[in-house]
């Protein structure tokens, strides 16, 4: 049986299961090079079965909610940011941690659209990583952020796209997305980016 306490979403390429038949449990993500396929962590990643799926799906409502939840969390919400010279935040880099894949962050929207309330992009060079742009990002700051995005990329153990998408490319149900009740975390994560 699947521990719930260490079941996560992944982010992976949608070629995961278009072009290799894999079998691999998933939902489709607006952006349709992308799904979100789900994962166990441990001492690595153990990805979902079809059978563990059916069981979850018939015997633990709400299942993709807990999963998200996991990742708000884990140890890090973020590793790195960088504020503009107006002091407004510029981006946010999610980067692998033992007991996540830091990518997955991105779908973590009821927090990163509070953060971000102008709105944000999302960059995903690698698996393992990701980026979140705030929208006010232009001009030489964003281009600093898209050559990071490259280097990123170019170097990446499982790349995904040197590109930066809108939010709405990375959007989960509301469902899955809102917090647990009365869940102290998601109020924390928020004052790490409080002025």
């Amino acid at each position: 049986m699947v521990d719930l306490n260490r079941l996560q979403p992944l982010i992976v390429p949608a070629a995961y299961v278009q072009l290799n038949g894999w079998d691999l449990p998933h939902s489709p993500l607006p952006n349709l090079a992308f799904v979100v396929t789900w994962v166990e962590f441990e001492e690595g990643l153990t990805y979902l079965t079809r059978e563990e799926f059916e069981e979850l799906e018939a015997t633990a409502p709400g299942w993709p909610q807990r999963a998200l939840d996991n990742v708000r969390q884990t140890q890090w919400f973020h590793r790195q940011h960088k504020h503009g010279q107006a002091g407004e935040l510029d981006w946010i880099a999610f980067l692998n941690d033992d007991d996540t894949s830091s990518s997955s962050k991105v779908l973590l929207q009821w927090e990163l659209s509070r953060i971000f309330p102008e709105g944000y992009l999302v960059g995903i060079p690698d698996r393992a990583c990701a980026l979140v742009v705030s929208a006010h990002c232009t001009g030489d700051a964003l281009t600093q952020v898209r050559e990071l995005m490259a280097q990123m990329y170019a170097t990446a153990t499982t790349p995904m796209s040197h590109e930066l998408y809108p939010s709405s490319d990375f959007q989960v149900s509301d469902a899955w997305a809102a917090p647990i009740a009365d869940d102290p975390t998601p109020g924390a994560i928020l004052a790490l980016f409080e002025k």
